[in-house]
């Protein structure tokens, strides 16, 4: 995803090529969040009288951001997978095969974004901690980064949902509880990021 031009990725998304789904073009979306708060820490670094915990936070949302990065790419991938199954032959003798791919392939389906949703709330807890630290002039960046963040979150669960009614009933409870939880964390750290960052507008 990240090879296309601005253009191409905006065309294909609105075209009816599979591929970039909700997930990826979700994943995009957290990355540039994330993107957005890392500007704010870079360019409050620069300025006197910088935070001291600026430099860590700094190097753990980098570090983040190039996990998430890759999740875009995951996503078409598990996609692939998830067709691959389900274009396997339907005879008889072959369906037993084919039903045990599908549930591998929506297994994945399901993992793969829940673990895109747990970096996404890792970016909301670094806006949090970025929004007292960067400077008053590019608090809004923070505020707005977050909120990419919150959407790009509730977008990748949605592929989580999509995908939990194909696997197997004592795994799909598991993922729907890490799935509940990372949405109820990511709703408190989006309220909290914006009180911090409206606090500081004001």
């Amino acid at each position: 995803m990240w090879a296309l031009s601005a253009r191409e990725l905006l065309s294909r998304t609105a075209s009816h090529a599979p591929t970039p789904g909700g997930g990826s073009v979700a994943a995009i979306s957290g990355a540039l969040g994330l993107g957005l708060v890392i500007m704010a820490l870079e360019v409050s670094l620069r300025r006197k009288n910088a935070d001291a915990a600026l430099p860590r936070v700094l190097d753990n949302a980098r570090e983040l951001l190039t996990l998430l990065a890759r999740d875009a790419d995951e996503d078409v991938a598990v996609f692939e997978q998830f067709m691959a199954a389900l274009a396997l032959p339907k005879s008889s003798e072959a369906e037993q095969h084919r039903r045990a791919a599908l549930r591998e392939a929506a297994l994945a389906a399901s993992r793969s974004p829940l673990a895109a949703a747990g970096r996404l709330v890792t970016a909301l807890e670094l806006a949090e901690q970025s929004a007292p630290l960067v400077a008053r002039s590019i608090v809004s960046d923070v505020g707005a980064g977050a909120a990419l963040l919150g959407g790009a979150l509730r977008a990748t669960l949605l592929s989580v949902d999509i995908n939990l009614g194909q696997v197997d009933e004592d795994q799909r409870r598991a993922l729907a509880g890490a799935r509940e939880a990372l949405a109820v964390r990511a709703q408190a750290l989006e309220q909290v990021v914006a009180q911090r960052v409206q606090s500081r507008l004001t």
